[in-house]
């Protein structure tokens, strides 16, 4: 089955959420194509970013300039953001009409017998070129339920996943699991997804929606720090816009920041970026721009202050 990419695609699955009262399971055992395709939107784009990190975690270097940068950005930020960005530079390049396709293994691939499916994702790149990857997996229902109480139909799915995405010589391992619960209009769906560094290292990608509150962030865990984001991604016609909140354990009594980054309408390896604190949304009134090269991320400040975190 194909899957077409959509004109706005967001992180927080907002598209998705629009049409949530199409998911549900049409009879005991058996879903829907709708909640089928949700799942798959969700996985495939987990793997894009998941495999962007995993990719560029053995070469990332940071900038070896004394830092000068406006007191409103943090070093631990500009180290993230400059990661998130490579998480999302596919996604943040020119768009394509399709971005992967989903069935069953065939016969005579290696993994069958191993792996029911075969997720094969094509992803542009910043610099105009594409690269592509795999991931197999097993999708496994663990639970089906349906009962009438009060002449009102109550649903629950759940099912687990397990798996590998693949790139030449690099495997790394991948696990999910989705929870679906329907009573009457109120749906109640999460998601997960985790791709493993290493043995104890992972990236841990989760979505909740109940009705029609989102919620989205990242976990990344590694060499014994682990640091959560809040993540939005919105392509629309008119701009790309990404949006990160962070909060760990160097911010600890201090006011959150947000950070708002949206591509530029002349020059797409050029992104605006407004500060904003987290808890009331309000602009600290510091903006800077970042311009993606070949080696890694320019951050130009607006006292004049530049420095590059190699990639």
């Amino acid at each position: 089955m194909k899957i077409k990419k959509k004109g706005f695609f967001t992180l927080a699955l907002a598209l998705i959420v629009g049409s949530a009262t199409m998911l549900g399971l049409s009879a005991c055992g058996k879903k829907t194509e709708s909640n089928t395709q949700y799942a798959q939107d969700f996985y495939a784009m987990s793997a894009i970013s998941s495999f962007n990190y995993l990719q560029s975690i053995d070469t990332a270097q940071a900038s070896t300039m004394q830092t000068q940068r406006p007191v409103e950005v943090q070093e631990e930020d500009v180290q993230s953001i400059a990661g998130y960005m490579g998480m999302f530079k596919d996604m943040l390049a020119s768009d394509t009409s399709d971005y992967y396709t989903n069935g069953v293994v065939a016969p005579d691939d290696q993994y069958a017998g191993q792996y029911h499916f075969k997720m094969s994702l094509t992803v542009p790149s910043l610099d105009g070129n594409q690269k592509s990857f795999s991931m197999y997996y097993n999708e496994v229902y663990t639970n089906t339920d349906e009962e009438i109480d009060d002449n009102v139909l109550e649903t629950e799915t759940n099912t687990t996943l397990s798996g590998i995405i693949i790139s030449g010589d690099d495997i790394y391992n991948v696990e999910g699991m989705r929870e679906y619960e329907q009573e009457g209009k109120e749906i109640e769906i999460a998601i997960e997804f985790r791709a493993f560094i290493n043995d104890t290292d992972y990236i841990l990608i989760e979505h909740e929606m109940e009705d029609s509150e989102v919620e989205y962030q990242y976990t990344i865990s590694q060499n014994g720090q682990r640091e959560v984001t809040e993540v939005e991604f919105e392509n629309s016609r008119k701009e790309k816009k990404l949006e990160l909140e962070f909060v760990n354990s160097s911010q600890a009594g201090k006011n959150k920041v947000k950070y708002e980054i949206t591509q530029s309408a002349n020059n797409e390896n050029v992104f605006n970026v407004r500060v904003k604190n987290a808890t009331n949304g309000v602009a600290t009134g510091e903006a800077f721009t970042i311009t993606v090269t070949e080696k890694g991320y320019v951050f130009n400040y607006s006292n004049g202050f530049s420095e590059t975190i190699l990639a």
